[in-house]
């Protein structure tokens, strides 16, 4: 595999933990890694939204224990896992356009570690069309 292109659209901490291990263990493998937050997950891209440890229904009742034990293992700062990601291989990360104008959020609240913002038929043809996987977040 050469190409690994991932769409996230969960918003909820422990998807976009498993997203961005996904993604940093393909660049770290030598594969070209296009990451697109859209929806949800677009939502969490604002410097204020991604410190949040919102985690999804399934962990109703462990939230605290869980957040306690991301601390622990240093995976707690999504901003700082994306730029480790980032920085073990070729990694793109974009986030969609419209899902910012969904959730009111402009370019300049977004997180430094995005590459771009970009419409949902761009990425579709610059990652996914070339990709030899896609996986959905």
């Amino acid at each position: 595999m050469k190409k690994f292109a991932v769409i996230i659209t969960r918003g909820g901490f422990n998807n976009l933990l498993q997203a961005c291990e996904w993604m940093s263990l393909a660049a770290g493998s030598g594969i070209e890694v296009s990451g697109y937050f859209r929806d949800e997950a677009a939502g969490r891209m604002s410097q204020s939204k991604i410190k949040e440890m919102t985690m999804s229904a399934d962990y109703r009742g462990r939230e605290a224990s869980v957040r306690d034990l991301l601390r622990q293992e240093n995976k707690s700062d999504l901003s700082k896992l994306l730029q480790n990601a980032k920085d073990s291989g070729n990694l793109k990360l974009s986030v969609c356009q419209d899902s910012l104008r969904y959730f009111a959020i402009k370019p300049e609240e977004l997180i430094p570690e995005l590459d771009e913002v970009q419409t949902a038929e761009a990425f579709w043809k610059e990652a996914v069309l070339p990709a030899d996987q896609v996986m959905t977040f």
